[in-house]
């Protein structure tokens, strides 16, 4: 029985530690993208946010949607607008109701660069609600 709770109390602490390991580096992905993407170096940012999107069930939801908008703004800034605007969509679904409105009105800009001029404007909308003063200028400049 001594031996049975040994092995048991081994086989958590291993859980335990793999876990924080994930996450750890899931945490190091985040931050080396956001350095990169900081940095201008957008190729590389992608590749760091995809790394840790890939390992999305180690992220928390907050973490996971920051990590689509950052890799989105990558993308836009590559040229890339339809990856782009996948990614925000993906992390509008993740997160609903964030609390600010990066999300949105990068999901708008790229709507409004492929010629989606409604799609632009009910995000812009969306995003001047969440307080964006830049998406209420572009509702006010394309009325």
């Amino acid at each position: 029985m001594k031996n049975l709770f040994r092995f048991l109390s081994i086989a958590v602490m291993a859980v335990i530690l793999s876990s924080n390991a994930a996450y750890a580096q899931n945490n190091t992905c985040l931050a080396q993208g956001e350095s990169n993407l900081n940095a201008g170096k957008n190729k590389e940012a992608i590749a760091e946010f995809t790394k840790a999107i890939e390992q999305n069930q180690k992220l928390a939801p907050a973490d996971l949607s920051k990590a689509y908008i950052n890799r989105g703004i990558a993308y836009r800034a590559t040229g890339e607008t339809e990856a782009a605007n996948m990614d925000f969509i993906k992390a509008i679904e993740i997160d609903p109701t964030p609390i600010d409105a990066v999300a949105f009105s990068n999901r708008g800009l790229a709507k409004s660069a492929i010629g989606d001029t409604q799609g632009a404007k009910s995000d812009f909308k969306k995003a001047a609600s969440l307080g964006d003063i830049s998406a209420t200028l572009w509702l006010k400049n394309n009325a």
